[in-house]
């Protein structure tokens, strides 16, 4: 994971993942409207708003120094791709709600840990503690994200299993 070893390096890399973040929960924010899925909708709303108010602090506060320069696609990926999948390589587009909402949690437990990292491995006592509030901050958006997923249930239905309790209720057997 990166090395971050002083507050400039560390505001460039929260300004790009408040960013992309602003960016993507527009993104989602629209197309669950296009959906009819309003509560969700309003959810990525929020959570645009609350990206873009914590960007705006970060470009407030670091408007007195010059910060390193990162690629704009250096945190794209944050909302674009699952862990653990072969899809890290390529973009994804959610197809569903929960897909989306699957997405944005992803991404969140990504900046999560990098802020994690951070506050545990900086040297620097300053990098330490901003990055520790970043991580805070970050946290809320998961809690709230994850309460969506549990209203949206997955379209899945493990057939088998719902026979298998079923029949447990009744004190039938299947085979």
């Amino acid at each position: 994971m990166l090395n971050v070893t002083n507050l400039p390096e560390l505001y460039a890399h929260a300004i790009a993942i408040e960013r992309e973040a602003v960016v993507r929960y527009r993104e989602f924010s629209q197309w669950m409207r296009d959906l009819g899925e309003d509560d969700v909708a309003e959810l990525f709303e929020k959570l645009e708003k609350i990206e873009g108010e914590h960007l705006c602090a970060l470009e407030k506060e670091t408007a007195h120094f010059p910060l390193p320069e990162l690629s704009p696609w250096q945190y794209a990926w944050l909302f674009t791709s699952l862990p653990g999948t072969l899809e890290n390589a390529f973009p994804l587009m959610p197809q569903s709600t929960r897909d989306a909402l699957k997405l944005a949690l992803a991404a969140e437990r990504r900046a999560i840990s990098f802020y994690r990292h951070v506050a545990n491995e900086a040297q620097d006592p300053a990098v330490r503690m901003v990055a520790t509030t970043m991580l805070g901050e970050e946290r809320h958006h998961i809690r709230d994200i994850e309460r969506a997923l549990e209203r949206k249930p997955d379209p899945h239905i493990d057939w088998e299993a719902v026979y298998e309790e079923e029949g447990a209720r009744k004190g039938a057997t299947w085979a």
